[in-house]
């Protein structure tokens, strides 16, 4: 996981908000590094779903296409339907204070059609408070999968 700041903030802005979604692979291929020497037990790679509304925008999901790509770096099965986003929230880096953040995710994720059994990597581009994914891995410890490890290109310190 890469620092926010300079190039890491670069490439995330890139593929979130200037539509250079060909800077995925090299993001993920970054990532994939990482977990060579992480090495959590997973079963799955499940991506953190965009709320409708932003995707329709984007034209896709950043953290789904990194999740892909990470997905056949490692051979790790992706399922990205795991998790579901049916309303949609103020964006998180919006929101400053630690619990504003944990509220504004608290309930908007859902289980999907394929909640996968056993060890889970979660994919996201940035991880600032961790509320995102903690909301995310809660969903998914409830459903009946677990553990769950989070994974994101870059932290906000």
């Amino acid at each position: 996981m890469f620092v926010y700041e300079a190039a890491a903030r670069d490439a995330v802005h890139a593929l979130k908000f200037r539509g250079l979604s060909s800077i995925a692979p090299r993001m993920a291929a970054l990532m994939a590094e990482r977990l060579v020497d992480w090495n959590p037990p997973v079963d799955a790679i499940v991506p953190v779903p965009l709320a409708g509304s932003r995707r329709r925008q984007r034209g896709y999901n950043q953290s789904e296409l990194l999740a892909k790509e990470l997905a056949r770096l490692t051979a790790v099965p992706l399922e990205p339907r795991a998790l579901i986003r049916p309303r949609s929230a103020p964006p998180q880096y919006r929101l400053s204070d630690r619990d504003e953040r944990r509220r504004n995710v608290s309930g908007v994720f859902k289980s999907g059609k394929r909640v996968p059994e056993g060890g889970v990597l979660l994919v996201d581009d940035v991880m600032t408070t961790g509320a995102t994914l903690d909301a995310c891995a809660r969903v998914l410890m409830e459903t009946g999968a677990g553990p769950v490890f989070g994974l994101a290109f870059a932290r906000e310190d």
